[in-house]
């Protein structure tokens, strides 16, 4: 008979799991995430997890937007405890949260990971950093005191940049990654406030 869990229940359960999740991703890369682990380690049944997420593509994808959800959270809090528009250094601190963050799916799978999750999506999921540039236009017009004539599209393509640069690490010099990711960083920031110094 399968379990009866309160909406509370389902809810804690969801949110173990996709902590699980993150753990296993963070801990070895996206091939070593198993349904099993995680079921076992939230203490229900393999069958039961299947109740919450219909494959374990869909667990992944779950995972991700709870993500990136955050990230949009902690943008939107930052701007509300500033009272105002945020300045380049707060702008820094975001996405400077965003590209290092350990769960920054970009840092955990290669590309040939990442290209098996697009593919297995259903057309109307996506993955891309800023896919239809209502964050980057939420950004410009309402979050950033960026300038005038922000050119989006660029923004957009900065973002794929450091996506693209993150997941193809293993074709660049080690040494220079984060380097590499904050010059990015640096030529978003330029883009949106305009050149510094």
């Amino acid at each position: 008979m399968p379990a009866i869990f309160t909406q509370r229940n389902r809810d804690e359960l969801y949110r173990r799991m996709i902590e699980v999740g993150w753990e296993q991703l963070v801990e070895g890369g996206i091939r070593s995430l198993r349904v099993e682990r995680v079921a076992a380690a939230v203490g229900i049944a393999k069958g039961t997890f299947y109740h919450f997420f219909d494959s374990k593509d869909d667990f992944i994808y779950a995972m991700l937007m709870e993500n990136r959800q955050h990230a949009v959270d902690v943008l939107e809090r930052t701007r509300e405890e500033a009272g105002a528009p945020l300045d380049r250094a707060r702008m820094r601190s975001w996405l400077e949260l965003l590209w290092r963050s350990d769960r920054n799916i970009f840092r955990i799978a290669t590309a040939e990971e990442y290209r098996y999750l697009v593919r297995s999506l259903p057309s109307e999921r996506t993955l891309d950093p800023a896919s239809d540039g209502a964050l980057v236009r939420w950004i410009v017009d309402e979050v950033a005191n960026a300038r005038p004539g922000v050119d989006v599209a660029a923004v957009q393509n900065l973002q794929f940049a450091l996506a693209l640069t993150l997941l193809n690490r293993s074709l660049l010099r080690a040494e220079a990654l984060e380097r590499t990711v904050d010059a990015l960083i640096d030529d978003t920031l330029d883009e949106l406030f305009g050149r510094s110094g």
